[in-house]
């Protein structure tokens, strides 16, 4: 359960994302609470919209999400709704107030994991090293 200062941090984050998926006039099928399920398993945080030809509330459509799904319900604000559900497999939202552990034990495993990125041009190709071997030293012609 989210407290208030939680769920005003979430809102925070959620507000400058964009609807992930649409709930249209076929409502809250199986394909469409798998769909939700696995993009929380990804990003934890979604925004959905429900579309003007659906039958569903906005605020009705997410508290029956959230049971389904077993998610937190964040808020609704017109014919879009918020919800989060800490990710099994990949946690990444920090949230005040909560128990972290596992979202910094996996932000300290993928540090440790990240490769050595080569640099690459303003156009996103590689940086060519023309010369490379001209310092090495040259063996004389005989």
């Amino acid at each position: 359960m989210l407290t208030g200062k939680q769920r005003s941090y979430l809102k925070g984050l959620a507000h400058n994302e964009k609807a992930l998926m649409q709930l249209g006039k076929e409502g809250l099928s199986e394909g469409f609470i798998s769909q939700l399920d696995a993009l929380l398993e990804s990003h934890e945080l979604i925004k959905v919209s429900v579309l003007d030809n659906s039958l569903e509330d906005a605020k009705a459509a997410a508290i029956d999400v959230c049971e389904a799904l077993k998610a937190e319900y964040v808020q609704s604000i017109g014919n879009k709704f918020t919800i989060y559900r800490q990710s099994k497999t990949d946690p990444m939202i920090e949230i005040p107030g909560a128990d972290n552990s596992r979202v910094r034990a996996n932000k300290s495993r993928k540090a440790s994991q990240v490769p050595k990125q080569e640099k690459l041009s303003k156009r996103g190709g590689k940086i060519s090293k023309p010369n490379q071997n001209k310092n090495k030293k040259k063996t004389p012609r005989p």
